[in-house]
């Protein structure tokens, strides 16, 4: 972004739906002074551009157009790095607890990367979980509490501030899942319900798509459609391992059995255009169903069961899948620790 202070002002007024009438209300000017500002007819005062900044949900730096976006990036992927390599699927609790008091102090130092503030607030939900259902830190309730009043807090931050509708989507999301492992449901719902809903049947997806047909034709919206397609094969797996998952922990076996065949069964059918699906979900969903089904078979008492689901589902990645040694070695890591706690 260059550092042109009026058009600056006239973007972010426009992305959060003030007529200039409603942003001079809301500062105490005329309208015509707003107009003034966007058309480089003169300044605002130096005792407004906080409060419009704040208005704006925006920062005074990306007010007047100073373009931290490469300086961000590169802090963000140091931080999103150094995540990963704590993650320990052998030591769940611990690693989660490091990634979350790590990011504590990355998101407080980084207050307008609302990436990481994002990450922070999922790793957050994550450990609510494992407190919720786990009783992780139950001798330390005050150690995860300021945590959950930590990462509550900068997830209503990126609501507030933020510009970017897909992580603010994430913020309710996440928050969500925090207040239901808490047992607030009433706050959880308040998240849940100004959440995108697939009964709209109103997706952007599906309107873009039309809208590169009419606007450069038939060749060009084909990439469009793989495109889509690979989005909706994400939320499909993602949905169906959510239903598999339930059943498995808490549903009958035969019953649970039958889920997950019935979703492997339609992600096959899915995954035969190739082109319409992502591999590395493919193959994620895979995995999660082969635990899964060595999850019901366990509650069942039949270990025998689930050892011979993990054989057979390694023994088939490995004749079949396109996987290279250290992919495959972190399937076989994952699904170990996962059978320790069966």
């Amino acid at each position: 972004m260059n550092h042109n202070l009026g058009a600056n002002i006239r973007v972010y007024r426009k992305n959060k739906g003030f007529t200039q009438e409603e942003l001079a209300n809301l500062l105490g000017v005329t309208p015509q002074a707003v107009s003034r500002w966007e058309s480089e007819a003169g300044l605002p005062d130096i005792g407004l551009i906080i409060p419009m900044a704040q208005i704006l949900g925006v920062t005074t730096d990306a007010l007047f157009g100073y373009d931290k976006m490469n300086q961000d990036e590169a802090v963000t992927n140091g931080i999103l790095e150094y995540v990963k390599g704590l993650h320990d699927e052998g030591d769940r609790w611990g690693s989660s607890l490091k990634i979350c008091e790590y990011l504590s102090g990355e998101s407080t130092k980084n207050p307008t990367n609302y990436r990481i503030q994002i990450e922070f607030v999922q790793q957050i939900a994550h450990l609510s979980m494992l407190v919720d259902l786990e009783g992780f830190l139950k001798e330390e309730p005050q150690r995860y509490q300021k945590l959950y009043e930590d990462g509550i807090q900068k997830g209503i931050q990126v609501i507030r501030y933020c510009n970017d509708h897909q992580l603010i989507d994430k913020a309710h999301y996440a928050l969500a899942w925090i207040y239901i492992h808490k047992q607030d449901y009433d706050n959880a719902r308040e998240h849940i319900n100004v959440l995108p809903s697939l009964a709209s049947n109103r997706v952007k997806e599906s309107i873009n798509m039309e809208l590169t047909f009419f606007e450069k034709g038939f060749e060009e919206m084909k990439d469009v459609i793989v495109e889509n397609s690979k989005i909706l094969f994400g939320v499909f797996c993602k949905h169906l391992c959510m239903i598999s998952e339930n059943y498995a922990y808490f549903g009958e076996k035969e019953e649970a059995l039958r889920i997950c065949k019935w979703g492997e069964q339609l992600v096959d059918i899915y995954a035969q255009n190739e082109r319409f699906m992502d591999t590395a979900v493919y193959y994620e969903f895979g995995k999660k169903i082969a635990l899964y089904k060595m999850v019901a078979y366990s509650r069942a008492g039949e270990k025998e069961k689930a050892d011979e689901i993990y054989r057979g589902y390694l023994d088939k990645i490995k004749q079949k899948a396109n996987l290279s040694e250290e992919e495959y070695e972190k399937i076989v890591y994952f699904l170990d620790c996962q059978k320790k706690g069966l």
